[in-house]
């Protein structure tokens, strides 16, 4: 049980004398836990003031320029469930006196409240806590511990006593600077207490710079909450405040209360909506015409915007003024797309400073909202979107030869207001993912849509599984188109050079094609006069007169030129199901050895190895030799290997055709 004084040989007061007698009245180790205000590790933009604290001016947090005049803050004083200065978690328990609002006194930049302490049911053997908000249930700005004695209130931090001059009264007297309830953006903000009862019916808050700002009507909080008043704070927090995906305009807000009503249960929505006005900036080329855009919200969590858009109904906005908005950055026009965005390009981004929307009245089929303002049954953050979805229109689905071209397009929509347009101008990308094969994309990135609303590229697909990722500022982007690109439908030509192979038995032959799963193997059957046979390497006396030097030779050959008998093997490691080539030789053969085989090794029949186009033809040597076409089919299944008789003389393979799938 502490024991009240009961005489205080020598009384101080709190911060204007440290002359107390520590015989009398010892002074509690010093304790920041004991206050807490921009001068004791606590808010920078609240202090409190003498008699209860020494005088704060000269502190690193006190700005003489920066008194908020437009609060009402409320005081409360709770005891205390220990001694804060042996527990300085301590908490507090039920209140003997308040919330009680402070009066402003403007002339000396303070608020100030006289506490009756009689009108208190005070104990001298407990602590109590003076705390300040902004409003009943907000945000607490700032303690200060005191200690009951014999005809005042003794600091426990300090263990000054402050006397009351009439036995009574503790003047409770503090500072509010901008910025005491959070704001970070000190060049377009505002915070100022409005109240729920509002005699001329509507109470108008913007910013210091008036590019925002709200309108209360009278009774907007709901009347069980108990509370007659908030602290609203709207600030300025960036060109591209949403996160949404969807094309931004400059102009983006975060409007909020103290106390914070998505805290309490029943706190939203208001009772009677607001309308939240909020300055924004659009390309001086587009006037009224331009791209649709609408006033949206969304939540806040953890400092990010997150979940759903809301859609506010237009309302107009008369309270804000826009004439000198503009961007919050330079680097505005890499986030903002119009639907003009060529001729702003080649007029340069500094045109879009020139026009900014004003609030006039209200015109729901106008392209851009003109109303400036939304009506609203809760605070957030605030800024214009453009509302356009994005659907992918061709190229998903297809299917097309490797290394052909084809065309994804996609169509992105505006809605506004319930009505449909085409989005002109969107920049749209197109990118190959790392796991959509080899394609490329033809045109440079990004691709505006068109007057229709459209963006189309040529898609060069690679071998297998292709995907495009489309991305743009509009619902269902990123989206994914896919397509197959089949195995090369088209001309190959292959080249041999000399191997060097004393047998040449099983020797492979080089060829430019083994990327594409094409192996050609030569095997010798006879060549009793070949020590060091070579593969014969060029075949331009035998080409058509006329006609275009391939080079395709496959022939085994002797030192002395003479030409060996073997077996030229085609193999295809990817297992085509239609093979086309020609075969060029000896017109006195009667007919060209072709010999196939499917995936296990099974002879493919003869009827499956179709000859056509059969004619002869004099070599660019001089020589008499015939051509044909050979077509083998083996559908479904898969051929694997194609074996070339070469009887004694030389056979060419030209213009080799692999087909996947079958197509004739």
């Amino acid at each position: 049980m502490r024991h009240v004084t009961p005489f205080i040989a020598v009384a101080c007061v709190v911060g204007l004398a440290a002359c107390t007698d520590n015989t009398v009245q010892p002074k509690a180790p010093t304790l920041n836990a004991a206050i807490q205000d921009g001068n004791h590790a606590g808010n920078p933009n609240f202090f409190f003031l003498p008699p209860l604290v020494p005088n704060p001016v000269g502190s690193p947090n006190f700005n003489p320029g920066t008194f908020n005049a437009k609060l009402a803050p409320v005081v409360e004083v709770c005891r205390l469930a220990g001694n804060p200065v042996l527990d300085p978690s301590t908490s507090c328990g039920p209140l003997v006196f308040g919330p009680a609002s402070m009066a402003l006194d403007a002339t000396n930049q303070l608020y100030q409240l006289n506490w009756d302490t009689q009108a208190s049911p005070l104990d001298a053997t407990a602590f109590y806590r003076i705390t300040v908000r902004g409003a009943a249930r907000g945000t607490a700005l700032g303690f200060l511990d005191i200690d009951p004695v014999l005809g005042g209130m003794k600091n426990p931090k300090t263990g000054d006593v402050f006397i009351f001059t009439d036995g009574r009264t503790l003047p409770i007297k503090v500072r509010i600077q901008q910025g005491a309830f959070g704001s970070t953006n000190s060049n377009d903000f505002v915070e100022q207490v409005v109240p729920n009862v509002i005699p001329s019916g509507t109470l108008d808050v913007t910013t210091n710079t008036g590019f925002a700002g709200a309108r209360f009507t009278n009774g907007f909080l709901n009347p069980n909450l108990g509370i007659d008043q908030v602290v609203v704070i709207i600030e300025r927090v960036g060109a591209n405040c949403l996160s949404s995906g969807l094309e931004q305009m400059e102009g983006c807000y975060r409007f909020r209360t103290d106390p914070d009503l998505h805290q309490i249960e029943g706190g939203l929505p208001f009772a009677k909506n607001v309308i939240a006005g909020v300055c924004f900036q659009i390309p001086a080329d587009i006037g009224g015409q331009g791209p649709p855009f609408e006033l949206a919200r969304q939540e806040e969590v953890g400092g990010q915007a997150t979940g759903p858009l809301t859609r506010l109904a237009e309302v107009p906005a008369p309270f804000i003024h826009c004439d000198s908005f503009g961007p919050t950055t330079q680097t505005f026009g890499a986030a903002f797309r119009s639907g003009r965005l060529g001729d702003i390009a080649k007029a340069g981004w500094h045109a879009m400073t020139q026009t900014i929307a004003h609030a006039i009245q209200p015109t729901a089929l106008h392209a851009v909202d003109l109303g400036a303002g939304g009506s609203t049954d809760g605070f957030s953050r605030f800024g214009y979107l453009r509302f356009a979805t994005m659907t992918v229109t061709a190229g998903n689905g297809a299917t097309a030869p490797a290394g052909s071209t084809i065309q994804a397009s996609v169509h992105i929509d505006n809605n506004h207001h319930g009505a449909s347009s085409s989005a002109v101008g969107v920049p749209v990308t197109f990118t190959v993912t790392p796991s959509g094969g080899a394609g490329t994309v033809i045109e440079s990135q990004p691709v505006y849509t068109d007057a229709s609303g459209n963006a189309t590229v040529h898609w060069l697909l690679g071998l297998g599984a292709n995907t495009l990722q489309v991305t743009a500022q509009a619902q269902s982007s990123p989206a994914l188109i896919t397509a197959t690109g089949s195995p090369a439908i088209g001309v190959i030509d292959f080249e041999t050079y000399p191997n060097g192979s004393a047998t040449c038995a099983g020797c492979s032959l080089t060829n430019d094609y083994a990327s594409q799963g094409v192996v050609f193997s030569f095997a010798s059957s006879f060549c009793p006069t070949v020590t060091n046979a070579q593969l014969f390497l060029s075949s331009s006396a035998y080409d058509p007169v006329g006609g275009p030097a391939n080079h395709s030779v496959t022939a085994g050959a002797a030192p002395t030129g003479g030409f060996c008998s073997g077996t030229v093997s085609m193999n295809f490691a990817s297992l085509p199901d239609t093979i086309r080539f020609q075969l060029r030789g000896n017109n006195s053969i009667a007919t060209f050895p072709v010999a196939a085989f499917d995936g296990s090794g099974n002879p493919i029949p003869t009827a499956q190895i179709d000859r056509s186009n059969v004619f002869t033809y004099t070599s660019v040597g001089g020589f008499l030799f015939r051509q044909e076409t050979i077509t083998i089919v083996n559908t479904p299944g898969t051929i694997s290997r194609i074996d070339l008789g070469m009887t004694g003389f030389i056979t060419l393979v030209d213009n080799l055709i692999i087909l996947y799938p079958t197509i004739l």
